[in-house]
């Protein structure tokens, strides 16, 4: 009798379960909620259920698994709807994999080559290499979210600056390994984001068929003296990533208008901006 009650008690756990992460996917695809808005606090959505917070939060823990969800901590933190896609916030500094941890994803790295080579002119000028000529490391990595392929990198870093860089482990984050044997830390960083259609040789390392879109990121790093050491272009496949920002403020986007803060009046929408 006692093994039966058991047993009938554990079913009833497991459908109790079941019907929790049943009726949550109910409220996530609604539609009332968009990607990467919050669901609500633990508490409310325990009394929306009527169920207690324990429960809650194992159902919670399911639907974070599957990457249905996220959950943040912090003044903007929460449970956030979530699709699958990797969040690489544009106002951030921070390494791949430190952005991806944060999501509850694993990032991982294949060193596809790696090699010393001579800098180009343009490497020359990008990263204002001064000797003639210069050496740099030119070092392409195939990047993987839960063992997706995500992107592409390729990386060209003075070798002046990196010595014996190519002894290291080189699936490593990079700006871990400038950090840690190198003092060298990103303090500026100028990206260019432009989307494309993956070429035949991208198609092939990233795994899906030629002309998927993709995004195409052309990133300069710079140190705390403004002196640039990394120059590198990251391709990630358009489906699997989303790229967020947070700004405020006007900026003005021509530098040859006439008009200046003294003689022009700001319109309506630049005066909401600066108000917000």
């Amino acid at each position: 009798m006692h093994d039966g009650q058991g047993r009938a008690g554990s079913v009833r756990r497991r459908y109790a379960h079941s019907e929790t992460i049943r009726r949550l996917r109910a409220i996530i695809g609604s539609g009332e909620y968009e990607i990467g808005e919050r669901l609500g606090s633990e508490r409310a959505l325990a009394a929306q259920l009527d169920i207690s917070r324990a429960d809650l939060r194992l159902a919670l823990a399911s639907l974070e698994t599957t990457h249905e969800i996220r959950r943040t901590i912090g003044r903007g933190g929460g449970i956030l709807v979530s699709d699958s896609r990797l969040e690489r916030n544009i106002n951030t500094v921070e390494s791949l994999p430190i952005i991806a941890r944060r999501q509850g994803f694993l990032v991982s790295s294949q060193v596809l080559s790696a090699s010393i080579a001579t800098a180009s002119s343009s490497d020359m000028r990008r990263l204002e290499l001064k000797e003639t000529p210069a050496s740099i490391y030119d070092i392409v990595r195939l990047r993987f979210i839960d063992e997706t392929p995500l992107s592409l990198e390729i990386s060209h870093l003075p070798a002046q600056t990196f010595p014996m860089l190519l002894t290291r482990d080189l699936t490593e984050s990079f700006y871990t390994i400038f950090e840690r044997d190198y003092d060298v830390r990103p303090c500026i960083v100028d990206e260019t984001v432009e989307p494309m259609l993956c070429n035949a040789k991208e198609s092939r390392l990233l795994q899906v068929p030629e002309g998927t879109p993709v995004v195409r990121i052309r990133r300069i790093a710079r140190d705390v003296d403004g002196k640039p050491f990394e120059r590198a272009t990251d391709v990630y496949i358009a489906s699997r990533v989303r790229f967020t920002m947070h700004h405020s403020g006007y900026v003005r986007l021509s530098a040859t208008a006439k008009e200046t803060k003294e003689t022009r009046e700001p319109n309506e929408s630049e005066t909401s901006l600066r108000e917000r």
